[in-house]
């Protein structure tokens, strides 16, 4: 316990003295936080607390700065629009608490509010746009790093043809062994490489040095191959449905150039993923055509009509939040116990939504969701006419992607997606000011305190000048 309250006091004061810090490293942090939740703490769910005790810690940080400077740190114009959601979501905890008990009310509380102010967060996360690089190939390493892993995993508990020699704690098995690399699920890691592609074919973009580009090169190809790897099936589809967006987006000849150059590395990164994964790939790939109907019409329109069947204000924050399947509470006040059978865990984050907080939960939430999106397009209009305008298409397609997947599954319930969703939606905003802000001067070499006497010639009269000559 000494061990805790001593981290947590040493991320508040980090955060205190350097908030955008303690925000690239939580960015950092997300890819490698699952091998240490499987390897160190030896736990795939409780642990994973640990990423959102740090936002809180980044909350507090930055809005005791936000009070002391609201120019340089306070919320974008954007926040209004979460308030509706906010206040429905507090208005429900009465009826929450004498229905399900405190914590499940608490559980989804956490759930749907906490990610929200990372709009804000993102919004201030850099001043100028090398710091977005600086951060950019620090992730673009990582994700090469993990392909590697990845790969390494596949390779050992599984032949070239698929056959599965052994199934660890982490990983998946859908037909084929999935490999989390350093998360704590496959199906995270997939999720991570939504995002993580479409940024490096944005950040190949930037009029960044060579290593720099050298590192976001590094980072698309092993993103591509991290997919073949893992073999997430929604990744795919959207990412085919997705990039075609990102270069209508960018109509720039320039934007049009460097993104034919990244689709062709993508293409070279394709060819040596497919001996590397062999046969496993393509037997995901072939299964999509087999399964895309149940798990993109008929699933979620079942699970759809099941969340419509509640009140129209839902059944109460919790029912449907993550982890609310492994509890079953008692309530502190005179209301019948919750049984698991009254639990309401649904793998579709719209279901899921209508659930907990009904229609006017379900509304007002994507209203925020289409404002982001709109205000998210303007940025790209903004940006179109710079090298930061591929980077801000690469945010606004992720954004698309998630939405479009809270269909079908639930990325707005869990880490990375949550986060990221929100986090890189408030860099979105922030982009057009990046894109014309001045880069800071290195700063001039500090004067000596030692005194220093100018020594001058001496000048001359006419006569000897004349006689010099």
């Amino acid at each position: 316990m000494l061990w805790v309250i001593l981290s947590a006091a040493a991320w508040l004061i980090l955060a205190l003295r350097h908030g955008r810090l303690a925000v690239w490293l939580l960015l950092l942090w997300l890819p490698v936080m699952g091998w240490v939740q499987l390897n160190v703490f030896r736990d795939s769910s409780a642990t994973v607390l640990i990423y959102e005790f740090l936002i809180i810690g980044i909350y507090v940080a930055f809005g005791i700065r936000a009070v002391q400077d609201p120019d340089r740190l306070g919320p974008p114009p954007l926040a209004k629009y979460a308030w509706p959601f906010v206040a429905w979501a507090l208005l429900l905890v009465p009826m929450s608490l004498s229905s399900n008990g405190l914590l499940l009310t608490l559980l989804g509380l956490r759930t749907y509010l906490l990610p929200i102010p990372l709009i804000w967060i993102g919004y201030r996360a850099f001043e100028h746009r090398r710091q977005v690089e600086t951060v950019g190939w620090l992730l673009m390493a990582e994700v090469a790093i993990i392909a590697v892993i990845a790969v390494a995993q596949l390779s050992m508990l599984s032949t070239v043809g698929g056959t599965v020699f052994e199934v660890p704690l982490g990983y998946g098995l859908a037909g084929v062994i999935r490999p989390p690399g350093t998360f704590s699920s496959p199906g995270h890691y997939g999720m991570y490489l939504l995002f993580a592609i479409p940024l490096a074919m944005g950040l190949l973009s930037l009029d960044a040095p060579v290593w720099k580009r050298a590192a976001f090169a590094a980072g698309l190809g092993g993103g591509i191959i991290g997919l073949m790897a893992n073999t997430q099936r929604a990744t795919m589809i959207l990412l085919v449905m997705t990039l075609p967006l990102m270069a209508v987006l960018a109509r720039r000849r320039q934007a049009m150039t460097r993104m034919a150059m990244a689709f062709a590395l993508g293409g070279a990164a394709l060819f040596l993923g497919s001996q590397l994964a062999g046969q496993v790939f393509q037997e995901r790939v072939d299964s999509i055509g087999g399964d895309v109907n149940n798990t993109m019409v008929v699933n979620p329109l079942a699970r759809l009509r099941d969340s419509l069947e509640t009140p129209v204000w839902g059944s109460g924050i919790g029912v449907a939040s993550p982890g609310s399947g492994r509890l079953e509470p008692e309530t502190s006040m005179a209301a019948p116990r919750r049984t698991r059978e009254s639990i309401k865990p649904s793998e579709s984050f719209m279901a899921a939504l209508i659930f907990d907080t009904g229609i006017p939960g379900l509304v007002s939430f994507y209203l925020l969701l289409g404002v982001m999106v709109h205000r998210g397009l303007a940025a790209v209009r903004a940006c179109r006419g710079t090298d930061l305008g591929m980077l801000a298409a690469a945010i606004l397609v992720f954004q698309v992607a998630i939405i479009l997947q809270s269909w079908a599954y639930d990325p707005l319930h869990y880490p990375p997606s949550r986060v990221l969703f929100f986090l890189w939606g408030g860099v979105l905003l922030a982009l057009p000011k990046l894109a014309t802000a001045k880069l800071p001067r290195p700063a001039a070499s500090p004067k000596s305190g030692i005194p220093v006497r100018r020594l001058t010639r001496p000048e001359l009269s006419p006569a000897r000048r004349r006689a010099a000559m």
